[in-house]
């Protein structure tokens, strides 16, 4: 019997082939961030059910009535890089109905994890609370929630900034420095980018 994988491990793996190379793209930033997007709000969304007591994935909650994690349902998002497809976990089994506040907030606020997904792919360092607050200022997930949600994210920043290059036979570089804002407020951040051009022209 195969192991179930969460919809954000999935998201994860696919991520991590379009940045490996392993996944053809004709448009590959605008792919890069949508799969970013994605995985965020996955992310986000698991973090939102794990809050509520018990609900980890595959597992029940401890006390009767509580839920319990039950698959999970389609949702989409538009956002400037189009419409993202994502999965957001389902309880069942539960008194009350679990009703996403995040899933809600997310329809008429795409940006902000947009913003975050091209953080993540720039910046070592995260502000991650301001993508999970409501309208007004209110955190949608526990501090718990998102300080762990930030670590793993700057574990996929660290994983994708450090990983080995030496598989690429590479005939010409380019590289090229810029300085620019993520967010209107914040100071100028340097980025370094590097094009690459492979032998067998990718």
């Amino acid at each position: 019997m195969s192991r179930r994988i969460p919809a954000s491990e999935r998201t994860r793996e696919g991520l991590r082939d379009l940045i490996e190379g392993r996944l053809s793209s004709q448009s590959g930033r605008s792919e890069l961030v949508q799969l970013a997007t994605r995985l965020i709000i996955e992310e986000g969304l698991v973090a939102e059910v794990r809050d509520a007591p018990g609900r980890d994935y595959d597992e029940h909650c401890g006390e009767p009535g509580g839920g319990y994690r039950n698959g999970v349902r389609g949702g989409r998002l538009k956002t400037a890089e189009g419409f993202i497809d994502y999965a957001a976990p389902q309880v069942a089994g539960s008194d009350a109905p679990f009703r996403s506040r995040l899933r809600g907030h997310l329809k008429g606020n795409s940006e902000a994890p947009e913003d975050l997904a091209i953080e993540m792919l720039e910046l070592p360092v995260l502000d991650i609370g301001d993508a999970f607050r409501d309208e007004n200022g209110r955190l949608l997930l526990s501090r718990t929630a998102v300080s762990e949600l930030g670590e793993r994210l700057c574990a996929d920043y660290q994983e994708f900034a450090t990983r080995d290059l030496n598989e690429y036979e590479i005939s010409n570089l380019f590289v090229d420095g810029t300085a620019g804002r993520i967010r209107p407020e914040q100071r100028r951040e340097p980025v370094l980018a590097a094009w690459g051009l492979a032998v067998e022209g990718k």
